[in-house]
């Protein structure tokens, strides 16, 4: 059912709220080193918490981590026991270094510029303007709607990973599906790729550098190690594919080893990232690495190599093309905007827990990938306006 909602949210609305997000900063505390205090997310829930109480929602803070509470607001609907799910991360990577200050919001030709301004706080105040819409449409939605604000989404999304706990626990209703917010452009994202990282350390025998024979390279064995990796397992990938996604990767993103210029090192260590697709599970990625260290272990016994346990798993996500949610979702944005591309991506996001726990999932959202996490990061104030529009639409036309 149309709702004729298009352009009932103008940009003066968004560039208020949008702005009163960026101004407040929300660096992941894993980055403290990057930013003078405070950090955390503390302050943007305390917004949202406020927004939703002057709507008349029900507002739930869920404590994730000391100071770092995901904001749940609630919109009761005719069925109360269903439930959509809109959920955002609050937490930014660091702002540039250089002059203009990345937390005092600029607008210049219909965009707003700002740390966090596209990654994700354009969808934030989309998703708390579709709720302003709701509410003062008089029209409860057939389900209810829960916005929830999540911690932790740059480090280890320990946030979502809360908000999926309770649901399964039964302290939230039954959850029918979920968007999550990331800049798609406004396309809807069915599929995006895994992520698995590990430390590879090497070990060897100090000895003077002078008289290196008398002891065992750590940082060596790292190189065997590595072009084994490439020369073995990069190959393999290459001829995977996902319609959606494209191929998996496997990246070296950091390596530390060495003391000292005239000693050599007995140690080495190495951090992997291995973006997954859809078809790929954690044991047959690990497995594949596995192989290739055993092969160099066997071919060179002064190698000692130790992979250790992954410090971060994060799901792929596949919903189904014909999946509620993803019809549900396109119909809103064709009242809106018109007919929505349905895509892949290959960066992470929170809808992999959610999908994994369960809950059939997609992505959306205003601005584009490309300007996260960058210097001038920016988003369009129309797209962020028609995205409210959509979100408020699905809600109330759909379930």
């Amino acid at each position: 059912m149309s709702l004729n909602l298009r352009y009932q949210v103008s940009e003066a609305e968004v560039a208020s709220v949008l702005a009163d997000l960026v101004a407040l900063p929300s660096v992941n505390p894993f980055h403290e080193s990057s930013l003078s205090p405070p950090y955390g997310e503390g302050r943007v829930a305390d917004y949202v918490e406020r927004y939703g109480r002057d709507l008349g929602l029900k507002v739930i803070r869920q404590s994730v981590l000391p100071g770092r509470d995901n904001i749940l607001l609630r919109a009761e609907g005719r069925d109360a026991g269903r439930c959509l799910l809109f959920e955002c991360h609050m937490d930014t990577v660091p702002g540039w270094l250089a002059p203009p200050d990345p937390f005092q919001p600029r607008i210049a030709d219909g965009r707003l510029y700002g740390r966090g301004a596209c990654d994700v706080k354009g969808t934030l105040a989309a998703m708390l303007i579709a709720l302003r819409l709701i509410v003062e449409s008089g029209r409860p939605p057939t389900r209810s709607l829960v916005l929830a604000a999540t911690v932790d989404e740059e480090h280890q999304a320990r946030g979502v990973i809360e908000l999926v706990r309770a649901i399964q626990a039964g302290q939230l209703p039954t959850v029918d599906a979920a968007v999550v917010g990331e800049p798609t452009e406004l396309s809807v994202i069915t599929a995006h790729k895994g992520c698995i990282r590990w430390r590879l350390t090497t070990r060897g025998q100090s000895a003077h550098s002078s008289r290196a024979a008398l002891g065992t390279n750590a940082i060596d064995g790292m190189v065997e190690v590595l072009v084994a990796l490439r020369r073995d397992l990069a190959a393999r990938l290459e001829k995977r594919n996902h319609p959606l996604v494209g191929q998996p990767s496997l990246c070296v993103c950091t390596i530390h080893g060495g003391v000292a210029v005239n000693v050599v090192p007995d140690l080495c260590v190495a951090e992997i990232d291995r973006r997954t697709i859809p078809t790929e599970t954690l044991e047959s990625v690990t497995s594949e690495v596995m192989d290739v260290i055993k092969q160099v272990v066997r071919s060179n016994s002064n190698v000692a190599v130790e992979l250790g346990p992954p410090f971060v798993v994060d799901p792929s996500l596949s919903t189904p093309s014909g999946a509620p949610i993803v019809r549900q979702l396109c119909e809103a944005a064709t009242v809106v905007v018109g007919r929505p591309a349905i895509a892949g991506v290959s960066f992470g996001t929170d809808a992999g827990k959610l999908s994994a726990g369960g809950i059939p999932s997609v992505v959306f959202g205003p601005g584009s990938i490309d300007l996260a996490h960058t210097v001038d990061e920016h988003v369009r104030l129309s797209d962020v306006a028609r995205a409210a529009e959509i979100l408020a639409q699905l809600a109330l036309s759909s379930g």
